[in-house]
């Protein structure tokens, strides 16, 4: 990994396993609103974007307004994640435990990080509370400082730049000295529309996709960065 001055990391995909999940829900209530699909056409078509957008395409889908649609899907993920939780994508952990041995060792040195998000401020943080990792983006030199970022707090979602940038002035960071960690095409697109470098996660969204994105780097897992922060 890049030297780098603020890490990035998008939530759902990189920080927690709750995709599976999140896109099973969308298609039940996509397909209970009379359009038919399933989980994997969620995945492929859905991920990543804007539900406002994807509520209007419903809407076209079928002809009419499903005004309750956005509404159903929040409530049972919310029901879903408290049935079933929502672990830690697999090494993260250990990437955030190597992260802060660095800033250990050099802490004017080692790169802060933040969050940032197409999900609501709710939503990021029952599934990160879920998973253990809501504790671990606290602001090493200033904790009351906010360090997690959602497009409805400015309503600019991704592959807009605007939740990015907001992010990095927020947290007193250049565009240019940060690395986003994105696992989705719009986010890999807002990052780099932002000016800054981005490392692609490849795991329900293909690498080759997230490099036609505009990934500076694609790995397949969080240990790839490991070793990378482990070689410098």
């Amino acid at each position: 990994m890049q030297q780098a001055d603020l890490i990035i990391f998008d939530c759902d995909g990189v920080l927690v396993d709750s995709e599976p999940i999140t896109n099973r829900v969308l298609a039940q209530c996509v397909s209970a609103a009379g359009w038919e699909i399933d989980t994997q056409y969620s995945i492929e078509h859905f991920k990543g974007r804007n539900l406002h957008e994807i509520h209007r395409e419903v809407e076209d889908q079928v002809g009419r307004s499903v005004p309750t649609l956005l509404d159903d899907y929040r409530r049972v993920c919310y029901e879903v994640f408290a049935e079933e939780g929502v672990p830690a994508i697999e090494g993260v952990h250990d990437l955030l435990d190597v992260l802060d041995s660095m800033a250990e060792q050099s802490p004017e040195q080692a790169p802060h990080r933040c969050v940032a998000t197409n999900a609501p401020l709710k939503k990021m943080r029952i599934t990160l509370g879920g998973s253990g990792l809501i504790d671990r983006f606290a602001h090493r030199h200033d904790p009351a400082r906010e360090t997690m970022y959602s497009a409805y707090q400015i309503e600019c979602w991704k592959p807009d730049p605007g939740l990015f940038l907001h992010a990095a002035s927020t947290m007193g960071h250049r565009p240019e000295t940060c690395i986003v960690i994105e696992d989705s095409v719009s986010g890999v697109r807002a990052a780099k529309a932002a000016g800054m470098r981005v490392i692609g996660l490849a795991a329900l969204t293909p690498g080759e996709a997230l490099g036609h994105a505009g990934a500076d780097r694609v790995v397949g897992s969080h240990h790839e960065l490991i070793d990378d922060l482990r070689a410098h």
